[in-house]
């Protein structure tokens, strides 16, 4: 059997609460920054005010992600890339012992796709058509994972579960 990879990589959309909080972070470092200024003294007022600049941008960068799909042979790999810097591993999931994968638009699987104890959103953020819904069991959790694949890459995990992958019609 040949084996299978295939990779594919998804950018994740910011969402209101996204900017809001980029926004509170701003807000915060600059009265944070002010208050060190005024009663920090010439001596820990500079390095306060650096670690909080640090401390902001570090937070701020959290907010710029992506998602990357791998699938090698049967398994997936789903990793988030933050500032397209720092790479973490989200879940590896057997595609052989998944329950099921359908479009979150998919009304004939609706209850199937609402199970889920933990919702992990690997998505791009829009939830639109190419929003898939992944249901798993792993170390005793049921989890709801939501990706968006491209049709290249939808193709390739039906391949691996065609009894459990529907892609939508």
């Amino acid at each position: 059997m040949a084996e299978i990879f295939k990779e594919y990589l998804v950018k994740q959309t910011k969402s209101n609460m996204d900017n809001l909080a980029q926004t509170g972070i701003v807000l915060g470092a600059v009265i944070i920054a002010g208050a060190a200024f005024l009663f920090g003294g010439q001596l820990i007022g500079p390095i306060l005010i650096l670690g909080v600049l640090f401390g902001a941008a570090a937070l701020f960068s959290k907010f710029n992600k992506e998602y990357e799909y791998i699938l090698t042979n049967n398994e997936l790999d789903i990793d988030v890339i933050f500032n397209r810097s720092k790479r973490k591993r989200v879940l590896t999931i057997n595609m052989k012992a998944i329950e099921i994968m359908a479009s979150i638009h998919d009304d004939r699987r609706k209850s199937e796709l609402q199970k889920g104890n933990k919702v992990i959103n690997a998505s791009d953020g829009k939830n639109g058509a190419n929003t898939y819904a992944i249901i798993t069991s792993k170390d005793g959790t049921l989890y709801k994972i939501l990706i968006t694949p491209n049709e290249a890459f939808l193709n390739e995990l039906h391949k691996q579960a065609p009894h459990k992958v529907f892609k939508k019609i």
